[in-house]
């Protein structure tokens, strides 16, 4: 065990890398989520989050970047600001606030573009809370989707539900369930913004994902019959009128849908099609004719993740091209595409993301491992400069205990290529190396400020070397390697990582005798895999894990995504639900195991990581359990993340001198 002093000294570098990073109740922003640019003046208006001077849950606040450089935030402390889009002729700014209705009560607000006063509040949907909104060609109408207050949240998010309510309850009364999905479906409606008149589109048994305006009479969706979470994995496009009424089918493609975009002319859909999730949405390009139906996938040389008409002829796009992160234009008159931005860093959060400006232009919130968050104005000469950044002392000193990371390949055991990254701690020589596995299994890494996780940089800054793979199944390679996890999952996808390891260890110089794994999600359900597989690694760490595969189909929120991408039958006893748990290996597990869930987590319910850690300790095997009463699928409340901060670095440096081999 480490010395007490050892033990306070991680709790003061912990507490000080969060301080740093985070600098709560100083208004700053550690991350840019959407960055658009008024047409009429320029002028960026741009959200994200911000902790407190309490601390707590980061809150998402909304700011305008002027023309001069200056940056003004709107709204007030406590209240939720996010999703800012300019109307048409850039008199108006429209996005969703919680303001005066509770965490994460999202409504309808617009405000006057001059003044940035609220002067019109959007209808106020009881009962609901609003994910997203377009506005129509005209600026008269906005197009609206809202989930009902309580609906599952994405299975990535770090939150379970949407929206909140204040219901008094006595302490005796039971939670039901019914099975009916009663109050959880999404919706679409037409607001006419000069009546004040509200039109529903779609009709009773069909959930609305994602819409979009197709032409100025029509309305284009992501649908399924089914209101659940996992009832987004079986969606198909659908048609409306925008005076009202029900879709009609499309489309129904056998893959995941995303980013649905109809053009100005309604003459074209642009919908980004794959296997990923619905945070994680990074897929292949596809264009439907309205008209015919007929579908076509241009080849553009990326993955898209990002969509958005220039004018009816030209699509722009924000997507990823390994290792790098791009943006540009489809010409769909000419069949030509133009790269008008590349970066070996990214724009974006969970997937890279930029937003068209004037003809050619575009607006990006970028980041890099070795750069804090910025944004980036490419003009329409192809010229680019930062308009804002971010970094502060904080940031810069943790950026200083690190090097750039490095994008590498290497073979998996059947020679199929695999590439990840690489980061090394500054002025350390021979560093221990944490093998670090993104969720999924359809995400990616990419090089990105701390890889979209705080523990990252908390890792490198800290004094180990980090690697991030990509193993099949990953996103941003196409269909087919994204595929090659279907049916197989914890299979060559875990000799990939393993892989991965030996590669480092051989053209790197890292301590080959101080290894350790982690992960979240299905990194989490693949660390849990691999300490069942070999005896390598000093510790382990699995973060919101996967354990069982029988028990998470029936406890789980979306049991459709295990069913596709396992292959299995909870009900085939000795099958694959049996073979590929972590669980039924737990027997054979040596590597001192810290597991951490969020009580609140419907992706992967807390109660997988209490049923491996139960079989650890009754095997003998070094393990602790960490819930967090308040946290989903991933920590975010500022005291949460510390103290899981903590816990990580205190249990790898706990078994660094353990001995690795076989059970006694």
């Amino acid at each position: 065990m480490i010395e007490n002093d050892e033990l306070a000294a991680i709790q003061t570098r912990v507490a000080d890398y969060f301080e740093k990073l985070y600098r709560p109740g100083t208004a700053q922003f550690h991350a840019i989520v959407h960055a658009v640019e008024n047409p009429a003046t320029g002028v960026i208006a741009f959200s994200g989050p911000v902790y407190e001077a309490e601390g707590g849950f980061p809150v998402t606040r909304l700011a305008l970047l002027g023309t001069d450089g200056t940056v003004r935030l709107l709204g007030n402390a406590g209240a939720n600001d996010t999703d800012p889009k300019w109307s048409p002729d850039g008199t108006q700014l429209a996005f969703l606030s919680d303001r005066g209705r509770g965490g994460g009560n999202f409504q309808l607000f617009l405000a006057d573009a001059d003044t940035s006063e609220v002067q019109i509040a959007g209808p106020v949907l009881e009962g609901e809370a609003v994910e997203s909104f377009a506005w129509s060609a005209d600026g008269r109408r906005i197009l609206i989707q809202s989930a009902d207050a309580g609906a599952d949240a994405a299975g990535s998010a770090s939150t379970a539900r949407i929206g909140s309510a204040d219901v008094a309850r006595p302490s005796w009364m039971p939670t039901v369930e019914t099975g009916s999905h009663d109050n959880l479906w999404r919706r679409a409606r037409v607001w006419d913004i000069a009546a004040n008149r509200l039109t529903a589109i779609g009709t009773a048994g069909q959930t609305v994902w994602e819409a979009d305006w197709c032409g100025s009479d029509e309305i284009v969706a992501i649908l399924s019959s089914s209101p659940t979470e996992g009832g987004w994995y079986q969606t198909e496009i659908g048609i409306a009128p925008a005076s009202g009424g029900a879709f009609a089918r499309f489309a129904r493609p056998d893959v995941e849908l995303a980013r649905v975009c109809g053009s100005p002319d309604g003459r074209t859909i642009a919908i980004v099609e794959g296997r990923f999730h619905r945070t994680v949405a990074l897929g292949t390009l596809t264009l439907y004719d309205r008209a015919t139906g007929e579908r076509r996938q241009p080849a553009i040389g990326a993955e898209v993740s990002a969509l958005a008409w220039r004018d009816s002829a030209r699509l722009f796009f924000a997507g990823f091209a390994a290792p790098g992160s791009v943006a540009g234009t489809h010409d769909l008159s000419t069949g030509e595409t133009a790269i008008e931005w590349r970066s070996p860093g990214t724009g974006g959060r969970k997937v890279p993301a930029a937003t068209p400006s004037g003809h050619t232009g575009a607006i990006v919130p970028g980041h890099a491992f070795d750069r804090y968050a910025h944004i980036i104005r490419v003009d329409n000469d192809g010229g680019e400069r930062v308009v804002l950044d971010l970094a502060h002392d904080g940031a810069r000193a943790i950026l200083d205990a690190m090097r750039p990371a490095q994008a590498i390949r290497w073979q998996g055991r059947d020679g199929l290529e695999i590439m990840g990254y690489l980061a090394l701690p500054a002025g350390v020589e021979r560093p221990p190396l944490v093998a670090f596995i993104h969720g999924g299994p359809s995400h990616l890494f990419r090089d990105s400020w701390s890889f979209d996780n705080p523990l990252a940089a908390l890792l490198v800054s800290s004094g180990y070397a980090v690697l991030f793979p990509n193993p099949r199944g990953s996103s941003g390679r196409g269909l087919d390697f994204a595929s090659r996890v279907i049916d197989d999952m914890a299979g060559e996808d875990a000799h990939d990582i393993l892989a991965g390891v030996d590669h480092v260890i051989a053209n790197h110089d890292v301590d080959p005798t101080q290894l350790f794994v982690t992960g979240g999600s299905y990194g989490g359900f693949m660390t849990c895999w691999l300490v069942g597989q070999t005896d390598r690694f000093k510790a382990a760490c699995a973060i919101a894990p996967l354990t069982d595969m029988r028990s998470q189909f029936f406890t789980a929120h979306h049991p459709e995504f295990l069913s596709l991408y396992s292959g299995g039958d909870p009900y085939d006893v000795g099958g694959v639900f049996d073979q590929r748990s972590p669980l039924a290996r737990a027997n054979t597990v040596v590597t001192p195991t810290l597991l951490i869930a969020g009580e609140q987590d419907k992706t992967t319910p807390s109660s997988q990581a209490v049923q491996y850690h139960h079989a650890l300790v009754l095997g003998g095997v070094p393990s602790e359990l960490v819930l967090y009463p308040e946290e989903g699928h991933a920590a975010a409340r500022f005291e949460a993340q510390i103290d899981q901060g903590i816990r990580v670095l205190r249990w790898f440096r706990t078994w660094e001198g353990r001995n690795t081999g076989p059970r006694p």
